[in-house]
C-alpha cells in the first residue's frame, strides 16, 4: 500500500510505507542521499562511521586504494570520489557503501547504500531507521534526505512517482 501526502513543510514526507520499502527484495539496493551536506559534517559522518564499522574496502576514482576513513574528505576535495565498502556494522544496518565526490560547485555529495538483507530486523523498524537515517543526516550537517530505491535515471531532489523515493525528511531549523 502507498501513502501520499502533499508536501506541507513538515520535517517528513512519507511517500510510501517505509518499512516495506526497506525490506523489499526487488534485487536492488537502497541509497540516502543528502542536500546540502557540509565538509566539516563529511569528516562528522567518516569519524562516526569508522566507529561503527569496518572498511572492507575503499578507492578512489584513480584506483588508489584508501586505507582509512580518516583522509577520505581531503581526497575528495582533490576531486577524486571515493567509494568505500564498509560490513560489521554494530547497528541497525550492517554493511553499507559510500560515495563521496565533489560537487563541481565544491560542496560534497553523499550517497550511503545498502540492501534489504543488511538491514536488522526489529521490532520498531520505522522508527530505528528514521533515527539511523536522521544520526546520517544530523552528522552530515545537511539539510534533507531522500530515502530511495536504486535509481540510475534519478536526479537529485525529484520524488514524484516513478524516482524511486519513498521517504524525504528534513531537518527542523529553528528561527530563534
Amino acid at each position: 500500500m502507498s501513502r501520499r501526502y502533499a508536501f506541507s513543510g513538515l520535517p517528513m514526507q512519507e511517500l510510501h510505507d517505509i518499512v516495506s520499502s526497506l525490506l523489499d527484495r526487488d534485487g536492488t539496493c537502497r541509497d540516502l542521499n543528502f542536500e546540502n551536506p557540509t565538509w566539516s559534517g563529511v569528516d562528522t559522518l567518516l569519524q562516526k562511521l569508522a566507529s561503527s564499522f569496518r572498511m572492507a574496502a575503499a578507492s578512489d576514482s584513480e584506483g588508489e586504494t584508501i586505507c582509512s576513513l580518516g583522509g577520505v574528505a581531503a581526497v575528495v576535495r582533490k576531486g577524486r570520489c571515493v567509494i568505500a565498502d564498509l560490513d560489521n556494522g554494530s547497528g541497525l544496518i550492517q554493511r553499507l557503501q559510500v560515495f563521496l565526490v565533489s560537487n563541481e560547485d565544491g560542496t560534497p555529495f553523499v550517497e550511503i547504500s545498502f540492501f534489504p538483507d543488511d538491514i536488522a530486523r526489529t521490532q520498531r523498524l520505522r522508527q530505528d531507521f528514521l533515527e539511523w537515517a536522521r544520526g546520517m543526516r544530523d552528522a552530515l550537517c545537511a539539510r534533507r534526505y531522500y530515502a530511495r530505491y536504486e535509481n540510475a535515471s534519478w536526479r537529485f531532489g525529484d520524488t514524484g512517482p516513478s524516482s524511486g523515493v519513498f521517504l524525504v525528511d528534513a531537518a527542523v531549523v529553528s528561527d530563534a
